[in-house]
């Protein structure tokens, strides 16, 4: 039997997520939710959705979904995602989670309540190459992993669309919506290490160039948020991280990546592979497996529907997701501060 499933937000992520979601055998898109009314009408007409609403609460009372797609923009997060746990669905919202550590505990409550399931957009956990990485530094077979660096970013291209250069709408820039993919990424990969503390500094760039590159429906003085952004995190098991995103970057062939560094050796994300180290000997292992971005996307609804299923379990956890949101948020705080956030 199909999944009775809406979507929230007919925008850039909520299409990604349409693409998929009408190709799925067991999927049954019966709704789209956008106040937007051009955005929502030219969704609807492409993917053939009948029934379209312009507030999340008019669809979960005549629809009752059993599965929500949360799209929308971040500061409307918490309250669709509630919303929908307590009408019962299961839910997926998109990174980032949303606006506070204050919201994502609310989050977690209402889905706890409700006993239905939570999961979040990160595409990148579908990767095959880094599931081999992941398991195989479970194994041990790097070693004790003492550091790691992630970075992401865009080569002199600023984000489209309406809300990503608004701090009210988005909670952050390059952060939280470009850096968010490979810091959760690489988080997992290391096992989810509770964060201690982190020290950062963010900087806009864009608002003092003499000809700044605009792609966003708007204009510079509307920009509020970081387009760079440099972070050292400290876990509890005596590890670090750094973390660095720039949205204007230099052109480079890795505008995005991680590297992991063992006592046995390093784990890189650029065709996942790991180097270990024999004395002075570097012996490389590669993984091979690997999936385009679209199957990533396909991928992660057909694994959270098999969990809705009783199939399995969701990909991310709540304490994945919140410790994720909790390294974001504290880098933000501690550059607003100047000084170290210890959480």
């Amino acid at each position: 039997m199909s999944i009775k499933t809406a979507v929230i937000g007919a925008g850039v992520m909520g299409k990604c997520h349409l693409d998929q979601l009408i190709q799925m055998d067991d999927v049954e898109v019966a709704a789209l939710v956008d106040p937007h009314e051009p955005a929502t009408r030219a969704a609807a007409e492409k993917y053939h959705i009948s029934a379209t609403y312009g507030d999340i609460e008019a669809m979960l009372t005549d629809i009752h979904p059993e599965y929500v797609v949360v799209a929308s923009p971040v500061r409307y997060h918490a309250v669709q995602a509630i919303a929908a746990f307590n009408a019962g669905a299961h839910v997926l919202v998109e990174k980032p989670l949303c606006m506070s550590m204050e919201e994502a505990a609310a989050i977690k409550a209402a889905a706890i309540k409700a006993g239905r399931l939570f999961t979040m957009g990160f595409q990148m956990r579908q990767h095959r190459g880094y599931r081999a990485l992941a398991e195989f530094l479970a194994e041990g077979k790097l070693g004790q992993v003492y550091h790691s660096r992630v970075w992401g970013g865009h080569v002199m291209n600023y984000p489209w669309g309406r809300y990503f250069h608004k701090k009210e709408e988005s909670l952050g820039g390059v952060v939280v919506a470009t850096v968010v993919h490979p810091l959760d990424a690489l988080y997992w990969i290391l096992g989810a290490p509770e964060p201690m503390s982190v020290s950062a500094s963010v900087f806009c760039k864009l608002n003092k160039m003499p000809n700044p590159p605009i792609n966003f429906e708007g204009t510079v003085d509307e920009v509020s948020v970081e387009d760079f952004a440099h972070a050292h995190v400290r876990f509890v098991d005596g590890s670090s991280m750094s973390i660095e995103g720039n949205w204007l970057m230099h052109p480079t062939q890795r505008s995005m990546g991680f590297e992991i560094h063992g006592l046995l050796g390093m784990g890189r994300s650029i065709t996942p592979h790991v180097e270990l180290e024999d004395g002075k000997e570097i012996i490389p292992h590669e993984f091979k497996e690997q999936t385009g971005w679209g199957d990533q996307t396909r991928l992660e609804h057909e694994e959270f529907i098999a969990a809705i299923q009783g199939h399995g379990k969701p990909m991310v956890s709540f304490r994945e997701a919140l410790n994720v949101h909790k390294i974001m948020t504290g880098l933000y705080d501690s550059a607003e501060q100047g000084c170290e956030v210890v959480f």
